[in-house]
């Protein structure tokens, strides 16, 4: 085995370690090069355009660096709005997670850059962590559709994970029977429909009020959870997630 061989071994298996002392609940490695010879795909939410190359943002990335983490608890799922935007709590951990990843491939001496623009579902999917679902979120075979995702960029060879290639959803679609508002067809979801797309991108939707406050709850005037049915009728993942009892 070379030296370079043995390097970037250690390499892999140091940055996952420290994103795992870090918080994340999984993390996996998948190639600039593989990720960017696919392509590329509509990014609905925020965005609302197609996702980016990796080149397009690291011209030189040779890695990406994926975490995952697990929002065991229905309060994970709130969204609160200070003005115009609106700020979710469950993906605070993520920052710390990819900063350690950063610091670390950094002192190192190699470069990094938050890979924002790519898609992080089509990075979970090459990185191993589960299958994309007929609710469009990632279905990992632990936690479910309960995770939420970050990535970085790097110009460091690191060794990539398998991609995850089953399909775990196969004749099930509950999650499919369970949209409150028929947003969702097999692994296609209408953000025109959704109800996190409907306030997320602030649309008025006539007779939409009523399912607002059932299944995204207000607690003040600026915080609300979001919609979960379709994540709560997944079978994987229930174990070990606690729901809000509303009464």
């Amino acid at each position: 085995m070379t030296e370079i061989k043995l390097r970037r071994e250690r390499l892999t298996r140091e940055i996952k370690e420290v994103a795992m002392k870090s918080g994340a609940s999984l993390v996996g490695i998948v190639s600039a090069e593989v990720y960017d010879s696919l392509p590329k795909v509509w990014v609905e939410w925020k965005i609302q355009n197609y996702s980016k190359k990796a080149s397009e943002i690291m011209p030189y990335a040779k890695s990406v660096v994926v975490v995952g983490y697990h929002v065991w608890d229905d309060m994970l799922e709130l969204a609160i709005r200070k003005g115009e935007e609106w700020f979710y709590p469950g993906y605070f951990p993520l920052e710390a997670i990819t900063q350690a990843v950063k610091d670390y491939l950094e002192k190192e001496g190699f470069k990094t850059v938050s890979a924002g623009g790519l898609s992080y579902k089509r990075l979970a999917q090459l990185a191993g962590f589960g299958c994309y679902g007929k609710n469009t979120l990632i279905i990992n075979p632990v936690f479910g559709p309960w995770i939420r995702l970050a990535a970085v960029l790097t110009d460091a060879d690191l060794v990539a994970d398998e991609p995850f290639n089953k399909d775990l959803c196969v004749d099930c679609d509950e999650c499919v029977r369970a949209c409150p508002v028929k947003a969702l067809a097999p692994y296609k979801v209408d953000s025109s429909k959704c109800l996190i797309g409907v306030r997320l991108l602030q649309k008025e939707k006539s007779g939409y009020n009523e399912k607002l406050r059932r299944y995204e709850p207000s607690f003040t005037e600026n915080a609300h959870l979001m919609c979960m049915e379709c994540q709560k009728a997944c079978k994987y993942g229930k174990n070990l997630h606690s729901s809000l009892a509303l009464v």
